[in-house]
């Protein structure tokens, strides 16, 4: 009867695996107007050559994509183009499937679960349009989250800082993990001079473009010139700021940042004051609540920007019983932000509003439940 169950199980998982990866070849054909950017990005660095482009351009993204972007062109003898870069965000898909193991082994050493919560990762529909649809690079900057939070599970803060930068030097969106680095340095589990590695490590990303040729003064204008790129106070996000008209956009901003600011600081330091035992629950439930309330509270979102809360709300629901309906709230808010833009759907914004309020109903849950379990008769049960 045990050698039938593993039978079972395991033709189930091979064909989770075979589904995953058939869905991803199919997709990667696809064409969007992001993807025309980075094919452009692409024939400029095939022309030019790879260290007269790295030294000559900034392409709007920080370095660590743009060399992997340079690698891809070395295969343009064999490969077509489109499929070349997407095979980046493909490759981190597997990579991030990978820490997506790790982390449920972590609280799950002997058993089935990791491996399932792996194929379910391999197999969410946002993370399959984001890589291989849209040819987005979400799932690199998380790559960085997901290392950074296993390192917070394995005791290990410093490579968690580490991982931290890595994953903001990818992108900007690397900053919504901060609010739980905060807690933890309250908490007293990651040390204040731990920090200074953010910006030391984020200098060297840079290294190889500067030893190019690229001026030293680009280093920090890649980000301010991505915020500068439009002017709504939200791109399709999930956020109430999506209801903001062009003309309040100004005040949006000028009110907006710093009420998030002050909002993420008295969460900091709420839970970070607070006298509770850090489990592992705890610690990758307040992940979760990082990087979902960071952007729900942020104007100038974009619909995408939701992508690590479709992650970690998947890993909470194997850390967290009774929460298994967060990953698929966040699978509905996600997609539904995603249609407007993949599918054209420009007279039909009523996606955005209702995942605008899916996602309020679903911060009030995850504040509730993180209260709830910091609590002490809560933890004095686990």
């Amino acid at each position: 009867m045990e050698n039938r169950k593993r039978f079972q199980s395991a033709i189930l998982f091979s064909l989770m695996l075979a589904m995953g990866l058939a869905l991803r070849l199919l997709f990667m054909p696809a064409k969007t107007l992001d993807m025309l950017a980075y094919i452009q990005w692409y024939d400029y660095i095939a022309q030019h050559g790879i260290i007269p482009s790295l030294g000559g351009e900034s392409f709007g993204y920080n370095p660590p994509f743009i060399y992997l972007l340079a690698l891809a062109t070395l295969t343009q003898s064999f490969l077509p183009k489109i499929i070349a870069i997407k095979l980046i965000p493909f490759a981190f898909d597997l990579i991030n499937a990978v820490l997506v193991y790790k982390i449920v082994k972590t609280r799950f050493p002997d058993d089935n679960k990791p491996l399932l919560a792996a194929l379910l990762f391999w197999l969410t529909p946002t993370i399959l349009i984001n890589s291989s649809f849209w040819g987005q690079t979400d799932s690199l900057y998380t790559c960085f989250l997901l290392l950074a939070v296993l390192y917070l599970l394995k005791d290990r803060p410093t490579a968690a800082v580490v991982a931290f930068a890595l994953s903001i030097s990818v992108k900007a969106q690397g900053i919504f993990l901060a609010p739980l680095l905060g807690v933890l340095f309250f908490q007293k589990r990651i040390r204040w001079h731990t920090f200074f590695l953010v910006p030391v490590v984020y200098v060297l990303s840079f290294l190889p473009t500067v030893l190019a040729g690229r001026p030293l003064d680009s280093i920090f204008s890649t980000y301010a010139g991505q915020g500068e790129t439009f002017s709504r106070a939200s791109m399709n996000a999930a956020n109430f700021y999506f209801f903001i008209g062009q003309r309040d956009y100004k005040s949006a901003l000028l009110i907006g940042i710093p009420l998030a600011a002050l909002l993420l600081l008295i969460w900091v330091l709420v839970y970070g004051r607070k006298a509770y035992s850090l489990t592992p629950n705890i610690l990758v439930f307040t992940a979760l609540v990082s990087v979902a309330l960071t952007p729900f509270l942020l104007p100038k979102m974009h619909d995408r920007y939701f992508y690590p809360a479709d992650v970690f709300s998947l890993i909470a629901a194997f850390f967290v019983p009774g929460t298994w309906f967060l990953p698929v709230a966040y699978q509905v808010i996600s997609l539904l932000s995603y249609m407007p833009y993949l599918f054209k759907l420009r007279g039909q914004m009523g996606f955005v509003p209702a995942a605008a309020w899916i996602n309020f109903l679903a911060i009030c849950f995850l504040l509730w439940k993180q209260w709830k379990m910091v609590s002490k008769k809560e933890v004095s049960g686990e």
